[in-house]
C-alpha cells in the first residue's frame, strides 16, 4: 500500500505546531471552569448562566475538533502511514474515552445551567476534571505520537479542512472570543500565523473589537482581564 499519494512539497507541509496551539486552550479552559463552577454560589444564576454558556463553547469546541479528526484526518493517516496505523487505532480509542466524558459533563452542565445548586455544580466539577484528564492524556500522545506522521502524510490544505469544520461549528457572535482563547497563550510567531491566515477584513476586526469583546468576556467569566495581544 502506498504510504502518501506522493511526497509532500514543503509549501504543502502541515506545521504540525498549530495544533499544540489550539490543544492549549482545552488545557487551559477545562480545568479553570472546573475550579470556577466549583466555586460558583449556589442560586447565582447570572454567574451559572456566564459560565454555563462559556462551558458550550469550549465543549463544543472540543467536540468538533475531535469529529474533524475522525472523519477527516483518520482515514487519510490509516491508508498513508502504514507504520503508523496502531498510533491512529489508539488515537480513535482514545478519542471514544475523551466522547464519552464530554457527553458526561455537557449534559451536566446543561442540568446546572437550569437549577443553579451546589449538588450539580459538584457533579459538573467532577466530570470537566474527568474531561481534563482524558483529554490531556490523549493530546500528549497525540503531540508526541501522531504530529510526526501528521507532518510527513496530511497536507496543509488538509488540515485546513479541520480548522474551517471547527469554525463553522462555532456561533458567529463567538468566533472572535474563540480567536481570543486561541491566542492568549500563544507567542508572537504563532499570533502572526494565525491571522495571516484570516482575511484582511477579518483581522481588522480582531484588532478593532475582537480584543476588548476578549478582555470583556474573561473578566466576565473569570473574574480577572485577560489581556491579548492586537498582532
Amino acid at each position: 500500500m502506498p504510504t502518501t499519494a506522493g511526497p509532500l512539497m514543503d509549501n504543502e507541509r502541515l506545521d504540525p505546531e498549530e495544533m499544540v496551539v489550539l490543544h492549549r486552550v482545552f488545557r487551559r479552559e477545562i480545568p479553570l471552569l472546573a475550579d470556577l463552577v466549583e466555586a460558583a454560589a449556589p442560586g447565582d444564576r447570572r454567574r451559572t448562566a456566564a459560565l454555563a454558556g462559556h462551558l458550550d463553547l469550549i465543549l463544543g469546541a472540543l467536540g468538533e475538533h475531535h469529529e474533524g479528526e475522525d472523519h477527516l484526518l483518520w482515514p487519510k493517516l490509516r491508508e498513508r502511514a502504514v507504520p503508523g496505523d496502531g498510533v491512529v487505532a489508539r488515537m480513535a480509542e482514545q478519542h471514544e474515552a475523551v466522547a464519552g466524558a464530554l457527553a458526561t459533563a455537557t449534559e451536566l452542565s446543561h442540568r446546572w445551567r437550569t437549577r443553579a445548586d451546589r449538588d450539580s455544580a459538584l457533579l459538573l466539577t467532577e466530570a470537566l476534571r474527568a474531561l481534563d484528564r482524558h483529554a490531556a492524556t490523549h493530546m500528549d500522545d497525540e503531540e508526541e505520537h501522531l504530529l510526526p506522521l501528521m507532518a510527513d502524510h496530511i497536507t496543509r490544505r488538509e488540515w485546513s479542512e479541520v480548522g474551517e469544520r471547527g469554525r463553522r461549528s462555532v456561533p458567529k457572535t463567538k468566533l472572535l472570543i474563540f480567536l481570543g482563547a486561541i491566542l492568549e497563550d500563544a507567542t508572537a510567531q504563532e499570533r502572526r500565523l494565525f491571522l495571516s491566515q484570516m482575511p484582511a477584513p477579518a483581522r481588522l476586526l480582531w484588532r478593532t473589537l475582537g480584543t476588548r469583546l476578549y478582555e470583556r468576556t474573561t473578566t466576565r467569566v473569570r473574574g480577572t482581564n485577560a489581556a491579548v495581544a492586537r498582532a
